[in-house]
């Protein structure tokens, strides 16, 4: 078994799903929630490989469990997503037509198949089509292939409009026959609960650190450090590591210690040589960037904390920083600080997706957090 498969069939949630198919109570309607690129999708993919199966295989394991074995011919066509049961649905940008809607949407099957586990955005807003979505119940009217358990996966339901989801909701509750619906969607209340009520629940949970590193050595051409560094950046999410994979080379490495730079000018500078600090390096209109800075921040601050509690240097996730890490840990051996500096960023990630001015709310952050820096003294 590759790592890839491991860090599948390993799982908590595919414990959950052998145990059903075992026990032949696979359910109508599956909802897999959790963090993008922690494999939702290669779990959805999974499912339907396991159910139309030629010989299902059991894992040697402390608690095996039932894996399809990827080299049937069902197995080898629905990993390779072109299975004529596996129904598939993705958030699309706004189309002219059915024709381009197809092609939007292969686009997307494609990069899925170059790699499972990469996180799908778009700058243009998305949504599931409902016309995608009455195709694909149009196709399920006809009666499935002797011997076939038909997978359909609407992938980000969230996304999907709520009169569209409405129109799906008699399909949801009571799939046709030989049919399982797959729901993917980061967190189950952001649908609705008619349809929350009528899905079995399974979770993704964080994927470790070590296993990330491994499937990146295995997948990619990396050096071991690099691998380790993306793993312990990552925040349990393959994906979210394969993502810097295109952006973690020079430049992105100088960025991230501006990054640091100012997160490390709340502690040692004075409030207006740090704020001329950040009005100097800081692009005031670009959003992203700065959702990139108190994500990275949070990361230090749990790394700070961490290492104030436990003095375990092997903790450290921003190992590129252990040694400035080292130095600034003593700030937290107040326990409380900690909370009180993260508490007051996710306060300013949440002003932010309300669009107001990023380099106003960044200066105005720093000066609290100096504020709780100084209080923890």
């Amino acid at each position: 078994m590759n790592h890839s498969k491991k860090i599948i069939y390993h799982s908590k949630a595919w414990a959950i799903l052998s145990r059903s198919f075992q026990a032949k109570r696979t359910a109508g309607t599956y909802l897999f929630h959790g963090a993008p690129g922690s494999g939702r999708w290669q779990l959805s993919v999974a499912l339907a490989a396991l159910v139309n199966c030629e010989q299902p295989s059991t894992t040697e394991a402390d608690l095996p469990v039932v894996t399809p074995c990827g080299e049937c011919r069902n197995c080898r066509n629905i990993f390779a997503l072109n299975f004529p049961g596996l129904h598939i649905a993705v958030p699309i940008p706004p189309h002219r037509n059915q024709d381009e809607a197809v092609d939007r949407t292969n686009e997307i099957i494609q990069a899925k198949r170059d790699e499972p586990y990469r996180i799908i955005s778009s700058a243009a807003s998305t949504n599931i089509p409902v016309s995608v979505a009455r195709e694909i119940k149009k196709n399920l009217s006809r009666k499935a292939d002797e011997g076939v358990t038909r997978v359909v996966l609407f992938y980000q339901m969230e996304r999907m409009k709520t009169s569209s989801a409405d129109a799906l909701l008699k399909m949801i509750e009571e799939p046709p026959a030989d049919t399982i619906i797959v729901l993917v969607a980061q967190k189950p209340e952001s649908l609705l609960p008619t349809i929350q009520s009528r899905a079995q629940k399974v979770g993704t949970s964080r994927v470790a650190p070590d296993d990330i590193k491994t499937y990146l050595l295995e997948r990619y051409d990396l050096a071991d450090e690099r691998a380790k560094l993306l793993a312990r950046i990552a925040e349990g999410s393959i994906g979210r590591a394969v993502d810097m994979l295109d952006t973690v080379d020079d430049d992105r490495a100088s960025k991230r210690a501006m990054i640091f730079f100012l997160f490390k000018s709340l502690f040692v500078n004075g409030a207006a040589e740090m704020l001329a600090h950040m009005d100097e390096v800081l692009n005031a209109r670009d959003r992203g960037e700065a959702d990139e800075l108190l994500r990275l921040w949070q990361l230090l601050i749990r790394d700070c904390a961490g290492l104030a509690v436990t003095d375990d240097e092997s903790s450290i996730t921003n190992i590129d920083f252990s040694a400035d890490v080292k130095k600034l840990a003593p700030h937290f051996a107040n326990h409380r600080l900690a909370d009180d500096m993260i508490g007051n960023i996710k306060i300013t990630l949440a002003d932010l997706r309300r669009n107001v001015h990023t380099q106003g709310a960044l200066m105005a952050l720093a000066l609290r957090l100096r504020s709780d820096i100084r209080a923890a003294s």
